[in-house]
C-alpha cells in the first residue's frame, strides 16, 4: 500500500541520541572546552560515525567510537553535537563527540504531496541560520512530553534568470497532535537546500515561515550563495 508524504515522515519529538557523556578520572580532571554545532555525519561500513563535515566546510575524522541510528552502514545523516578538536596522532586533527543527536532534516516536499493535509501548531524560533547547503533552526514548543511531526512545506519555487538565483518559499509542517502544552522543550532541525543550489544556481534566495505562539505566521529570509 503506498504510504503518504505525511506517514513517510512522522518524526518523534527529540531525534535519537547518539553519544552521551565520558569517563572523567581524578580530583585533577579538567573537562575539555566543547562546542556545540550542526554538523553532517557520514557512517562507514561498520554503521559507525568516520567523517564529519562543520558548516564551514571543513572535514574531520571522528576520533571516538560513536554509532549511526540502528547501525546504519554507509549513511549520510544531519546532527547537532558537542564536540571537541583534538590531534589525531597522526598530525591531523579529528572530533571527538561527548553528545550528539539527528536533526529533523526531511527533504521539503510540495503542499499537494501531504494528502491529509498541512498541520501548522504553532512553535517559537529560538535561532534560524544559514549553514553549509542547510538552513539551522533552534525551536521551542510546548508540550506533554508526547510525540510531534515535523516536515518542511515546498510552497513556491521560483527562477530568476537575471541573477541566477532561485528564489524559495518553505514552511513549517507541525503536528502537536493531542499533546498538553505544559512546558517547554527545545527541536533541533536543519533544512536541506541542495536539491535548490542545482541547474546554474549561483544563489538561493529562502523565505521560511511558521506559526508562532502567539498563532501568527512569521517569516525569516536568507540569501545564501555556494
Amino acid at each position: 500500500m503506498k504510504k503518504s508524504a505525511h506517514s513517510l515522515c512522522r518524526l518523534l519529538l527529540l531525534p535519537l541520541l547518539l553519544l552521551l557523556g565520558t569517563a572523567c578520572g581524578g580530583d585533577d580532571y579538567h573537562y575539555p572546552d566543547i562546542v556545540m554545532e550542526y554538523l553532517t555525519a557520514h557512517s562507514g561500513a561498520d554503521g559507525r560515525l568516520e567523517t564529519v563535515l562543520a558548516d564551514d566546510g571543513t572535514l574531520y575524522d571522528v576520533l571516538n567510537a560513536v554509532s549511526a541510528p540502528n547501525a546504519t552502514p554507509d549513511t549520510t545523516l544531519r546532527i547537532v553535537a558537542n564536540y571537541t578538536c583534538e590531534t589525531d596522532g597522526n598530525g591531523g586533527t579529528g572530533v571527538r563527540l561527548y553528545a550528539a543527536q539527528t536533526t529533523v532534516s526531511p527533504l521539503p516536499r510540495p503542499a499537494k504531496e501531504f494528502e491529509d493535509g498541512i498541520k501548522a501548531d504553532p512553535a517559537s524560533v529560538l535561532s534560524i541560520w544559514p549553514g553549509l547547503d542547510y538552513l539551522n533552526i533552534v525551536l521551542e514548543i510546548k508540550t506533554g512530553g508526547g510525540g510531534h511531526a515535523f516536515h518542511f512545506v515546498e510552497e513556491a519555487v521560483r527562477w530568476d534568470e537575471a541573477a541566477a538565483c532561485r528564489e524559495v518559499d518553505l514552511s513549517l509542517y507541525h503536528d502537536a497532535g493531542n499533546d498538553p502544552r505544559y512546558y517547554t522543550r527545545r527541536v533541533y532541525l536543519s533544512i536541506p537546500l541542495y536539491p535548490y543550489t542545482a541547474d546554474g544556481a549561483e544563489s538561493v534566495s529562502v523565505r521560511f515561515s511558521l506559526r508562532n505562539d502567539e498563532g501568527e505566521m512569521e517569516s525569516h529570509a536568507f540569501e545564501m550563495g555556494h
